[in-house]
């Protein structure tokens, strides 16, 4: 069984109906936990559904560091005004510039890495994957991974969010669309540092 205040505050923290919320608790016999990845992982697959909606709202927001000597200014999109105004919208946002500011991504995600980036990479870890011997599928394996792991690491979406490590920054942007119930895209982002 699970208690009023696990229900409370999962509903709090995920954004979820009651309905969802009760129904993810007895399906994990109230660990909160366990509810909680149900939760993100049902969100998720919602937002999927919600990808091809197009975004003509948003707002702007920055973040600047306690010491004024770096900040950034990112660009979020959703469909409508009313989202953009809502409160937890523009936290999202001013998360995603802090995460930003403290991460440096220098892509949104790994299909925005310039070709000429990417082969420079990928002859890389060629090199170094045919020097460990191995047969010819094993070290396309090697350098596929490498790619991702990393190119993954300098791409906006792929990053594990700054405020909880656990989930990348794709995770927290489709939990907002579960959330919100509305189509949610990063735009334009840039960090500056003296």
């Amino acid at each position: 069984m699970f208690s009023i205040e696990n229900l409370k505050d999962l509903r709090e923290k995920t954004g979820a109906s009651i309905t969802d919320v009760k129904k993810a608790l007895e399906e994990s016999s109230g660990d909160f936990a366990k509810a909680l990845k149900i939760i993100q992982k049902k969100l998720g697959n919602v937002s999927e559904k919600k990808l091809s909606r197009e975004t003509r709202a948003g707002l702007v927001d920055a973040y600047i560091h306690s010491n004024g000597r770096v900040g950034a200014i990112v660009e979020i999109f959703c469909e409508t005004d009313f989202v953009a105004r809502n409160q937890s919208f523009k936290e999202l946002a001013h998360d995603l510039a802090m995460h930003i500011t403290a991460v440096s991504p220098l892509y949104l995600s790994i299909d925005q890495v310039p070709e000429e980036i990417w082969s420079i990479g990928k002859k890389r870890f060629e090199e170094e994957a045919r020097a460990l011997g191995k047969p010819e599928n094993i070290t396309r394996e090697i350098v596929d991974g490498k790619l991702k792991s990393y190119f993954g690491a300098l791409c906006l979406l792929e990053q594990p969010f700054v405020k909880d490590e656990d989930r990348t920054v794709k995770e927290v942007v489709n939990e907002a669309i579960g959330k919100f119930g509305e189509n949610i895209k990063i735009g334009r982002f840039v960090r500056l540092e003296i």
